[in-house]
């Protein structure tokens, strides 16, 4: 017959118990009722990219693994009867061949690595809780009734909660290529141990503790970190006559293309996180899963070296301190391509481009620019202005 027992969390991995008569036994003993698995997992894919912009704590790749369904027996005698079996699953990190990064932010605080790579960190994490494992035990209590049946077996399954690991960024990476070797990961160990606290009606028990998953990794990932070179551009915006372009309130020019092009670009591999994680392997079915990475992209911002007359139009003032300046008229930015009718750049916040995994060499960064009046009378005159643009890597 089977016992429902409380959940004890995702360090057990899903628990299912199933009662065995045994005969009688000197006192409630717990043995392994299959070997305990020791594996090395091979890491995949070999080469992701990652944004030197990307916020500090921000996963740049996940990958995640399946142990072997195992199980434990436990026997008792009949004088414990009624009494409780009480225990403790533990899992923690037995070896970290570097040191804790430091790193106080995002989702895996103070339990990230360092790697050897300046400015990445990896970690260990737990299915279900999501949690970073570091050496100091992680435990879920658990109890079970003991009844006639003299006997059960304890079994871990692997599938009910994947372990995975993750590289973090922990500080600023220096543009570049670097090649990050899984024999500097941490290695995690899961097992039985007795309970951290004390009962009553407690049986006692013997055999305890037993581990019986232990994983570490092997293989290296290439990260790029690399970047494009960004030319400054010279836009022509043309000449128009005031009378008949600027005779109606906000007139504007037709829209003028102002592209930044990208060149000399990396090719851009993508990333991997917790949406789209590999497995890297199930031990039950001996297989593993690719999946697609997630596509880098780019921030752009613009920044006027001129006032800003209005930031969520895009609109601002011209250069007035050159030698026969106009009035009365602004330069607009736009986002897109000058046919297919831009929309208006917000000078306050970034515009996303995802950048392509075929290895493209020029990236064009869609941009437009017109003139737009600003005054009710305006006067000729040159209409020059200067924006600074940031490209920031995500």
């Amino acid at each position: 017959m089977k016992l429902s027992i409380n959940k004890v969390s995702d360090l057990l991995m899903g628990i299912v118990l199933t009662f065995v008569s045994y005969p009688g036994w000197a006192i409630l003993t717990v043995t392994e009722g299959s070997a305990p698995q020791t594996v090395i997992v091979p890491v995949n894919p070999p080469v992701i990219s990652a944004g030197v912009d990307v916020p500090v704590g921000t996963v740049i790749y996940q990958a995640s693994l399946i142990m072997k369904d195992n199980y434990m027996e436990a026997k008792w005698v009949t004088a414990d009867i009624g009494k409780y079996l009480y225990y403790a699953t533990s899992l923690n990190l037995i070896t970290t061949p570097k040191p804790l990064s430091g790193l106080t932010t995002g989702p895996y605080a103070n339990g990230v690595y360092e790697t050897g790579i300046p400015g990445i960190g990896v970690a260990v994490i737990t299915g279900v809780s999501n949690r970073a494992l570091t050496t100091t035990k992680l435990y879920a209590e658990g109890q079970n009734l003991l009844d006639s049946s003299l006997g059960l077996k304890i079994t871990g399954a692997g599938a009910s909660s994947p372990r995975a690991v993750v590289l973090v960024k922990t500080g600023p990476i220096v543009p570049g290529s670097y090649t990050i070797s899984a024999a500097n990961f941490p290695t995690a160990r899961e097992g039985m141990e007795v309970s951290q606290n004390s009962h009553a009606n407690a049986a006692t028990i013997s055999g305890l503790p037993l581990f019986y998953w232990i994983f570490s990794f092997q293989g290296n990932i290439t990260i790029s970190a690399q970047t494009c070179t960004t030319p400054d551009v010279a836009v022509n915006l043309g000449s128009y006559d005031i009378a008949e372009h600027f005779s109606t309130s906000n007139a504007t020019t037709p829209w003028v293309d102002a592209y930044i092009n990208l060149i000399n670009c990396p090719t851009f591999h993508g990333f991997y996180n917790s949406t789209n994680a590999p497995l890297l392997m199930n031990y039950n079915t001996g297989s593993s899963t690719s999946t697609i990475s997630l596509n880098n992209s780019v921030g752009v911002g613009l920044t006027p070296t001129t006032t800003v007359l209005d930031a969520t139009s895009g609109i601002m003032a011209i250069d007035s301190t050159v030698s026969g300046a106009a009035s009365g008229v602004g330069i607009q930015l736009g986002w897109g391509e000058s046919a297919q009718a831009p929309t208006l750049f917000n000078f306050s916040a970034e515009q996303s481009v995802t950048l392509p995994k075929d290895g493209s060499s020029t990236i064009r960064i869609p941009l437009a620019a017109r003139y737009i009046k600003t005054a009710a009378t305006p006067t000729p005159g040159k209409a020059n202005g200067k924006v600074a643009f940031t490209i920031n890597y995500y």
